[in-house]
């Protein structure tokens, strides 16, 4: 293993797929890896399920703890980050001699990679850039000259680093053109599981079954489905709008909350409804350029998907006729699912599936591994 011992860093590494499924493909390919990951309190069980699980498959996770930290607070934790982002620095310090490669995914992990080089000239590893969400797009009050600050640190990242990955083509936008040359796409695709594990649900057999699951944050037209009346809503996930959907779920036999699941128990779910749900504001800059990992998901499934209007995937939706196309309101929103029937749900759904093999984990998996071996030696 000389020379081929990396690091994986994320922030909330398990609750998408992002590094999980690199880690083992990585490891698959005879690469020794560790993963570094933020343990954040309230996703404490998530983390000692997959700490456990990927110990059996030689894989070391580190966690580091900074006091219970929720999501979807904003500044109110930013005390919690900057003590997460000094702890990573000091774990590199002491521990990074022995990594040919550390991958930071998203810019919460890659400022403490890139300024633990700085601090220590020791540390010779070198950096993948791994941009999942650009942080400088979010919609928060995060005031105009830190997101400046921040995109100037993000773009000092990107020169500093051997590679630059992003998920989608749409995204090529935020990387200074003359880095264009070393930034590869890996997209979001399923990195299927080996067992698949069966969660029934009871859907409804007069209304349409519509599933949300993922991150229950505000900008991701949650809200407006739930003042939908006609439909049967399946939600699954964590968040800012967690507390809501659990009030409303209690008054309304329409709506079901199934609480956080695991990818084999989504896609168990995901099976059963009709349709997948990824309407997401596009007033929101960052959903301007959405690269969902449940749009390829349901491509696995073959399982149809209704999106908003400006938020890119609204354009692979069209051209592909996988789903439906809606504009970001109520009444919108009422009409689209008013206008589904179910000979066209499985016409779309039957498209969605053929062509998945054209996006599949397979194709970024090989180009993920060839770049890392080009790198590593």
């Amino acid at each position: 293993m000389a020379g081929k011992k990396i690091l994986l860093a994320q922030n909330s590494a398990f609750i998408a797929n992002r590094l999980p499924r690199a880690a083992k493909a990585l490891k698959e390919a005879n690469y020794d890896v560790d993963i570094l990951n933020w343990n954040r309190g309230v996703n404490a069980a998530v983390i000692e399920a997959a700490t456990e699980n990927f110990k059996n498959e030689g894989i070391t996770v580190y966690s580091i703890y900074c006091g219970n930290t929720p999501y979807g607070k904003g500044v109110i934790t930013i005390v919690n980050k900057l003590l997460f982002i000094i702890k990573v620095i000091l774990f590199l310090c002491q521990h990074g001699k022995q990594y040919k490669v550390v991958h930071a995914i998203d810019f919460d992990l890659g400022l403490p990679v890139f300024l633990a080089k700085l601090i220590n000239p020791k540390l010779k590893y070198k950096i993948i850039y791994d941009i999942a969400d650009f942080v400088e797009t979010f919609h928060s009050p995060i005031p105009t000259f830190i997101r400046k600050s921040i995109k100037g640190l993000s773009e000092k990242i990107m020169k500093n680093a051997e590679i630059i990955i992003i998920p989608d083509q749409n995204r090529l936008c935020n990387i200074p053109k003359l880095l264009h040359d070393k930034t590869i796409i890996v997209n979001n695709s399923i990195d299927p599981p080996n067992e698949e594990v069966e969660y029934s649900i009871k859907q409804s057999s007069s209304l349409l079954n519509v599933f949300y699951y993922g991150a229950l944050s505000r900008d991701r037209g949650i809200e407006l489905l739930l003042q939908q009346q006609d439909i049967c809503m399946w939600f699954a996930g964590k968040g800012e709008l967690q507390e809501d959907i659990i009030k409303a779920a209690e008054i309304n036999n329409n709506i079901n909350y199934l609480g956080y699941l695991s990818l084999p128990e989504i896609l168990s779910v995901a099976s059963q409804i009709d349709i997948i749900y990824m309407v997401y504001d596009p007033t929101y800059q960052h959903n301007q350029i959405a690269s969902p990992n449940k749009l390829y998901e349901a491509l696995y499934l073959g399982k149809p998907c209704i999106v908003s209007e400006n938020t890119s995937i609204d354009l692979f939706v069209d051209k592909y006729d996988i789903g439906y196309v809606t504009k970001f309101d109520v009444v919108s929103l009422k009409q689209a699912f008013s206008g589904i029937n179910q000979i066209e749900l499985l016409e779309k759904g039957q498209n969605a599936k053929l062509i998945y093999p054209q996006f599949s984990w397979e194709h970024s998996k090989n180009k993920l591994i060839e770049n890392y071996n080009s790198i590593s030696g």
